[in-house]
């Protein structure tokens, strides 16, 4: 049976799923919800999927459990959570991304929060997701010098996507404003500890 990606030993128990073409993330993000007593976890990245398993699991099994994981899901499909992110645009990036451009600061907040989001993996820091859906007009490179410092609950975009900086560290994506809604609880313990999941979506709430 086709499936529309390679799967591969990775390391003891462990199998990554690596997608031949990122049209086919919706695949992954359904196997990601779909644990077994085979599959015991995975972890979502850009566009693969790693899977930790019950001890010797062949490959044979890991398929025959993502092809019952994908006809469970086929007849019912959850809604995404969807979530309102208020922001104040107040960025200190923000006028030079709109002059970069060619627009007025409030054409490039209306774009960008005019978007609906998609949750495409968490990475880099805590919690921090990688937001699918940016409006290709603010697909922009990231800054040549990186910031020492982004505060938490920055705003900002980089490349294609868009984020939300969940702790104070280095960065380098264009900073456009920043939201006080909490994202990451360190006292939380595993995915608890973080807002935003794999598949949610997302909407950008302009505050004054």
């Amino acid at each position: 049976m086709a499936h529309p990606f390679s799967i591969l030993p990775y390391g003891p128990d462990h199998w990554l799923l690596q997608l031949e073409s990122s049209d086919d993330y919706a695949v992954l993000l359904t196997i990601h919800h779909q644990h077994s007593e085979v599959i015991l976890e995975s972890i979502m990245g850009y566009d693969s999927l790693l899977l930790r398993t019950r001890p010797n699991t062949s490959a044979e099994e890991v398929l025959a459990e993502i092809q019952s994981a994908k006809s469970s899901s086929e007849s019912s499909k959850p809604e995404p959570t969807l979530h309102s992110i208020p922001v104040h645009y107040d960025g200190p990036d923000l006028a030079e991304v709109a002059a970069l451009i060619g627009l007025s600061e409030e054409q490039v907040i209306q774009l960008h929060s005019d978007a609906l989001y998609t949750v495409r993996f968490l990475g880099f820091s805590p919690g921090f997701a990688y937001l699918d859906g940016l409006a290709p007009q603010l697909h922009l490179p990231r800054r040549k010098v990186p910031r020492t410092k982004m505060a938490t609950g920055a705003v900002a975009i980089g490349g294609s996507h868009a984020g939300i900086y969940t702790i104070p560290s280095p960065g380098g994506w264009n900073w456009l404003g920043h939201t006080d809604h909490p994202l990451f609880d360190p006292s939380c313990n595993g995915t608890t500890a973080f807002a935003l999941q794999p598949g949610d979506h997302l909407k950008f709430i302009p505050t004054a």
